[in-house]
């Protein structure tokens, strides 16, 4: 197949350089409840106890500067747990309904601070709005969480926003039906917390309801049309949301298992898009952030997230959203399980890191038009180019089993063409038939870098081979 890439239409939009941001799982930060080798889950949250994440490591460091500048998001399931200790001597208090599960204290919350600062991020924190922080009436009970901000605001911490709550709408599904949260309810605690944001941390924004959407069926207990339609939200509040286009095999719920056969169908591709397309109806020109995503929910499948599988998708999903205006993309996780952009064990990169850092380095800010694809297995995106005046980067995606020519009118003066190194399920990446080594990020700008991976280019074609990917640099 042989296909002319359209020549670049204008500039849509423009996007923050930290579009493309990621998290770390609380539980995996502070040692709780995390996902392991369980094959089932008897809720929807991992059961193997893990030790508190080093936030020292010199390699998670290192790779997490590279992804610079980014958010990073602190959340997930147990952030409904969790309780601010930031005196000694504050006891641990006894709950009506649900107990505290985890304990952030004062030390451990300047060690986050520090990393974030280290790594060149800002950082989102996830505020406890589960059942351990509620009356038994049901009311949020915002003790705990104005504790958290009134320090953080007048310390002068980095942080840059509070997100109300992991998954509201799934409480039921984890701490049963008797635990859910209605819409309106929901209404009334954000409307409180936003209040609260303002007057205690006026300078940080206001996120909420980080409502899980799930593959075919969307929102499941809906709460954003009910927080969008209220008044709760001020204008500069932000609408998060969550989406995973699988679940992997340790979960219970399920409605559609990651495999590989499914893993590349251009309509799991198109799902997202339906859901910000109705978001974007009701949002009323808010900002929307995509604030926990990845391959797969219940800590990604194994063989599969984790491997060259998942890189197409990933991909996908920054272009589609950059070009539909979601503001902010947060990769679950920056390390931890099957999904996580680096390996738990030893901090190497896997292939989505190094779609990430290319990314991050090729795909300028600038989202520029382009007409559809004649192809529904063939998805192309156009950005102005990373630090360059002149010139675009398209990014394409090949889901034929086949390869696809592709030429240009302009010049392509660099090609960044990916597959996996070996076969599909593969762990390692290559970038122009060379192995993907860590010199592709630590030595990005050398020479020798760009000719041991035959990066230059001089030609108005390139072959996209099966299932591949392409960043192509192109001057007209």
């Amino acid at each position: 197949m042989e296909i002319n890439l359209p020549n670049p239409g204008s500039i849509v939009r423009t996007l923050e350089e930290t579009f493309l941001s990621y998290t770390i799982d609380v539980s995996f930060l502070l040692g709780g409840r995390w996902w392991g080798s369980e094959k089932r889950s008897c809720v929807s949250i991992g059961s193997t106890q893990v030790s508190p994440l080093d936030l020292k490591n010199p390699d998670l460091i290192r790779w997490a500067s590279y992804l610079s500048p980014a958010y990073l998001r602190i959340g997930g399931t147990e952030a409904d747990r969790v309780y601010y200790r930031l005196k000694k001597k504050d006891p641990f208090p006894e709950r009506p309904t649900v107990s505290y599960q985890l304990v952030l204290k004062k030390k451990q919350w300047k060690q986050i601070l520090s990393f974030t600062k280290k790594v060149g991020a800002k950082l989102v924190f996830t505020l406890n709005c589960g059942w351990s922080d509620r009356t038994e009436g049901g009311e949020w009970d915002s003790t705990n969480a104005q504790r958290l901000i009134a320090y953080t605001a007048r310390k002068k911490l980095p942080v840059v926003g509070w997100e109300l709550g992991n998954e509201v709408n799934g409480y039921p599904f984890i701490e049963g039906f008797r635990y859910r949260v209605s819409a309106n309810q929901y209404v009334k605690d954000f409307q409180k917390f936003s209040l609260l944001v303002k007057e205690l941390h006026p300078g940080a924004k206001a996120i909420g309801p980080a409502s899980a959407f799930w593959p075919k069926i969307g929102e499941p207990h809906p709460i954003i049309p009910k927080l969008l339609s209220s008044g709760a939200l001020a204008k500069e509040d932000v609408v998060s949301w969550h989406y995973y286009p699988f679940q992997s095999s340790r979960g219970v719920f399920a409605i559609r298992r990651a495999k590989v056969r499914n893993s590349f169908d251009p309509k799991v591709f198109e799902e997202a898009a339906m859901y910000v397309g109705k978001l974007q109806e009701r949002a009323s020109g808010r900002e929307i952030w995509l604030t926990e995503t990845a391959h797969a929910l219940y800590g990604g499948e194994r063989g599969i997230s984790d491997t060259y599988v998942s890189t197409p998708w990933w991909l996908d999903l920054l272009g589609r959203m950059a070009s539909m205006g979601i503001q902010r993309v947060f990769r679950q996780t920056l390390v931890g399980s099957d999904y996580g952009l680096l390996d738990p064990e030893t901090f190497d990169p896997r292939p989505d890191y190094y779609a990430s850092f290319l990314w991050k380095r090729l795909m300028g800010n600038g989202v520029i038009s382009l007409p559809p694809s004649p192809s529904k297995r063939i998805l192309w995106y156009c950005h102005t180019t990373k630090g360059k005046k002149k010139g675009v980067t398209y990014l394409l995606i090949n889901l034929n089993r086949t390869p696809v020519s592709v030429r240009t009118e302009g010049m392509i003066r660099y090609r960044y063409v990916l597959k996996p190194a070996g076969p599909l399920q593969s762990h390692y990446l290559s970038l122009n038939d060379t192995l993907v080594e860590p010199d592709i990020v630590t030595k990005w700008k050398r020479r020798n870098t760009k000719e041991k991976y035959k990066i230059h280019g001089s030609t108005n074609m390139e072959i996209i081979p099966p299932l591949g990917c392409a960043f192509l640099v192109v001057k007209f």
